[in-house]
């Protein structure tokens, strides 16, 4: 009987999820983008307050500081903005006169996109100031009729102008005012609620995560707390670097314009960066304004071509040079998400949405990597580079290319963690070889080969990475490719791990990852060598451990893993006993109830999340030597 249909109604609830989440994004932007703009603001506050609480300053006196600075740095750009915007408008039609002169030097041209284009600046120059001019003329207009009020005086006395009473004349009054403040105090109101908003998550942060963890339940609050962590980290890093490169373009271009003699060049150069936060469009718009205005202003064609390669020049190094080598390995993030994300949420939150789409999709890959019903997230739109970087080294592997599959796993690590590589790579090729072996199709020496090679790369990465005990004192001195792991915290008792495997030389290799991670993340843990069951169980016991992780990669050979499980309940009573099932994605409930768990054991899928939940069973165990 073929299963697919009944499959593939399972996907129906996650597309009716995924539509009434995008649906309720959508009408409820109004209320959502300022707490979003809110929560992306006090990420980037949030390292400033806790750095200041290091140096001894409190909590609330930090975040205060923080968050006051912050506001008033928002406040001066603003002012800054539109004063030097006032100021250059107020001196625009005093550019009319050299437009011309350059519409007449092209006036051969003027049938020709160049022409046309003068000209439509030209026409555009002469509304406005004959806009401006006509808020000069009724006050003209007055003081001439007041002049000749004085001879028509009697003539007026002698002609009453009728008085007409018009019913809802306060209506109207409140409707003009509405109209002409309206569109002032919206956008303030939206930047008030920013600011409070921000201010009640800077004071409240560590009860604000607090909460998030009480939601995700004691069993998976290890695994949470990660996740917050690495979409914090991740999105600290891409809003500061983002600012900086952004600021950076600002104050490089101003300062070119200033130099070239263009007004108001502080004003372009703050809009030139402001307007960069916008992908793909922000920063031709940021440059084209000062391009087109130093039209107007310089004589010659000299001094705007010379803005407009100051802005290539820029555009280009940043672009190409600078942004792929601070973006790409830290963000997580591919060039596609990028511009996938800021075609969604420009669709569903206007040009706030585009301005928002980066950082919000960094944080939602981020998550992706913890949570699997995400995972195709972080597939389809993190870093990762062509095809899958398993089924890579899989092919290679087979071919018994050891030196191409040390080079893959280089690279890899060039990006990555290790605990990513174990998880994301290697332990998904030991999957695949132990299926074709159940297909029949990996058989012999080809399969011993494979195994013997794959053993050869994990023994040499616990060598190159090995435990350094220095780090024991402080998890602060933790390198970049184990930093996201749990570290013991030095206080906690020192229990030994023990990883046995079920049946074959596939589970053992996992056993040696396992046992890898669990040493870089502080604990003592050792792999028992591929035995029988007895003499594993003998190893266990020389080593005198509390903890009994199980190692079985699939198809899982249910009775061996049931029939081991037992023997270890039998001798070891008190032992903390957790099944690794890797890469298993049916039911867990279904299969605790098929190996007939104690309710105090666990079942895993993934070398990450038996490194997290290792501390429940560690941490608050007695420091006696074992029961049996």
């Amino acid at each position: 009987m073929d299963s697919r249909p009944a499959e593939n109604f399972l996907h129906i609830p996650w597309i009716i999820t995924a539509v009434v989440t995008i649906a309720a994004l959508y009408y409820s932007r109004e209320v959502m983008v300022p707490i979003v703009v809110a929560i992306l603001l006090t990420v980037l506050l949030a390292p400033v307050s806790s750095r200041l609480e290091r140096h001894h300053v409190g909590k609330t006196a930090s975040a205060l500081i923080v968050w006051f600075s912050a506001v008033i740095l928002i406040a001066f750009v603003g002012w800054l903005v539109v004063n030097q915007g006032i100021h250059m408008a107020s001196r625009l039609p005093s550019y009319s006169a050299t437009i011309s002169k350059k519409i007449e030097s092209i006036r051969g041209a003027k049938n020709t996109a160049l022409g046309q284009a003068a000209e439509s600046v030209r026409q555009l120059l002469q509304e406005f100031s004959s806009a401006i001019e006509s808020t000069e003329k009724p006050q003209q207009n007055q003081s001439l009729t007041g002049n000749a009020s004085g001879t028509n005086a009697n003539a007026r006395q002698t002609k009453p102008v009728p008085v007409e009473i018009v019913g809802g004349s306060n209506n109207l009054n409140f409707q003009s005012i509405k109209s002409m403040i309206g569109p002032v105090v919206t956008p303030l109101l939206k930047i008030a609620i920013v600011f409070v908003v921000t201010a009640f998550m800077l004071f409240r942060r560590r009860d604000i995560q607090d909460r998030l963890f009480a939601l995700a339940g004691l069993s998976r609050i290890h695994l949470t707390k990660q996740a917050f962590t690495d979409a914090a980290n991740r999105m600290v890093r891409y809003l500061w670097m983002l600012s900086s490169v952004n600021f950076s373009f600002g104050a490089l271009f101003g300062t070119a314009l200033y130099f070239l003699g263009l007004p108001d060049a502080l004003l372009w150069g703050v809009l030139a960066g402001l307007l960069r936060f916008v992908p793909y469009i922000g920063s031709t718009i940021g440059a084209a304004m000062p391009i087109l205005f130093s039209f107007a202003v310089f004589d010659g064609w000299t001094k705007p071509l010379i803005a407009f390669g100051v802005f290539l020049f820029l555009e280009g190094t940043l672009a190409y040079a600078v942004e792929p080598m601070l973006y790409s390995s830290r963000t997580g993030i591919s060039a596609l998400a990028i511009l996938v994300s800021a075609i969604f949420w420009a669709a569903l939150w206007g040009p706030i949405g585009l301005l928002l789409s980066t950082p919000l999709t960094v944080c939602i890959i981020a998550v992706g990597r913890y949570i699997p019903q995400l995972e195709f997230l972080n597939v389809l739109f993190g870093d990762k580079k062509g095809a899958a970087s398993d089924v890579q080294l899989y092919q290679t592997l087979s071919a018994g290319d050891l030196e191409g599959s040390q080079q893959l796993v280089d690279e890899y690590l060039s990006e990555r963690s290790i605990r990513e590589l174990y998880d994301s790579v290697l332990m998904p090729v030991l999957v695949l070889a132990e299926r074709d072996r159940a297909d029949g199709w990996f058989e012999g020496q080809k399969r011993s080969r494979l195994f013997h090679e794959m053993r050869t790369i994990v023994e040499e990465l616990s060598i190159r990475y090995a435990k350094n005990t220095a780090q024991e004192a402080s998890s602060a001195e933790i390198s970049p490719n184990e930093q996201i792991l749990p570290y013991r915290h030095p206080g906690a008792p020192s229990v030994v791990v023990s990883c046995i495997p079920v049946r074959d030389e596939g589970d053992e290799i996992a056993c040696t990852m396992l046992a890898h991670l669990l040493k870089l993340a502080g604990y003592s843990a050792h792999e028992v060598a591929l035995g029988t069951q007895r003499e594993m169980l003998d190893e266990i016991e020389e080593h005198d451990g509390r903890v009994i992780y199980i190692s079985a990669l699939p198809p899982f050979a249910v009775s061996s893993i049931r029939r081991l499980y037992k023997r270890i309940r039998a001798r070891f009573g008190k032992f903390h006993v957790a099944v690794c099932l890797w890469q298993f994605t049916g039911a867990a409930d279904s299969m605790r109830a098929l190996l007939d768990l104690a309710d105090s054991d666990l079942v895993l899928t993934s070398l990450g999340d038996s490194v997290l939940q290792i501390q429940q069973f560690v941490e608050l165990q007695p420091q006696s030597a074992h029961d049996k």
